[in-house]
């Protein structure tokens, strides 16, 4: 802008130049003087400006006397500022509708079957093998079950005069926390049958009793309907089932079953003599 016409422009506003008789410490440069422009030209510049209504947006305090600071002012034009466009703030993040978990099927829980203790005794009559049930401490010579037993053999055409080989406790031990189910019973009493006729040249189990019964079936009542059948085992030879002899005793019926049982099965060690 022209010093002249900026002077115009003060004087119009009722700002009064003032010059600095010396040159001020960091003080602008004045710009070197031109020549003077026509009042008419002068006019005509200024009568945009004033019907616009600059004086609006100027500070007019023409009753005040000026001061340094005006001068400053007027003379350095302040520095734009640019308005920058208005953001509006960030929406939230929707967040997802919470996922429930999907309920997983679970299979019911197999209810383990529960057993009582009981005691086995491993007898060998011969090629016969025969695993009784029998209350602890056992089957004792010239008792009433060990006469009965006698009979048995000597029906089933047997040596009357069997030897104990080995014996069966369940549990296995006293820890709670060891697994009492009939399911754990049958896998140890097999793995215990194994291990003692691995090397005993028989050719038939003889299993008295519904204990002796989970040697084929794990479910304590499928091993008591296996009386009167012989079934074929996983690592052993052949066995039949028979009732305990407490139960042989009181029920005579019994042991005609037992009688038509032996004959179905006698060959079993019949034809190996």
């Amino acid at each position: 802008m022209r010093e002249s016409v900026r002077l115009a422009y003060l004087e119009a506003m009722g700002v009064t130049g003032w010059v600095p008789i010396q040159t001020l410490a960091h003080a602008a440069l004045r710009s070197a003087p031109e020549p003077e422009l026509p009042a008419e030209n002068i006019q005509q510049r200024l009568e945009p400006a004033l019907a616009t209504g600059a004086d609006a947006v100027i500070d007019t305090r023409s009753a005040e006397q000026p001061t340094s600071a005006n001068v400053e002012r007027a003379a350095v034009p302040a520095p734009r500022k640019h308005e920058l466009p208005r953001v509006s703030p960030p929406k939230p993040a929707t967040l997802p509708a919470k996922i429930e978990p999907e309920e997983e099927t679970v299979a019911p829980a197999v209810e383990l079957t529960q057993v009582a203790p009981f005691y086995l005794q491993l007898w060998m009559a011969g090629p016969c093998a025969l695993l009784i049930e029998t209350p602890d401490p056992g089957i004792e010579k010239g008792t009433p079950h060990y006469n009965l037993l006698g009979d048995i053999l000597r029906a089933a055409q047997l040596p009357t005069t069997p030897q104990l080989h080995a014996d069966f406790r369940w549990p296995l031990s006293r820890n709670p926390q060891v697994a009492r189910s009939a399911a754990a019973a049958s896998e140890a009493l097999q793995a215990f049958m194994q291990a003692r006729l691995e090397l005993a040249p028989v050719s038939s189990i003889g299993c008295f009793g519904t204990a002796a019964g989970l040697l084929a079936e794990a479910d304590p009542q499928q091993a008591q309907a296996l009386c009167g059948r012989e079934e074929a085992l996983d690592g052993l030879v052949a066995a039949w089932f028979a009732p305990d002899l407490q139960t042989l005793m009181n029920q005579p019926e019994e042991k005609a079953r037992l009688w038509h049982l032996l004959k179905r099965v006698m060959p079993r060690w019949q034809d190996r003599a």
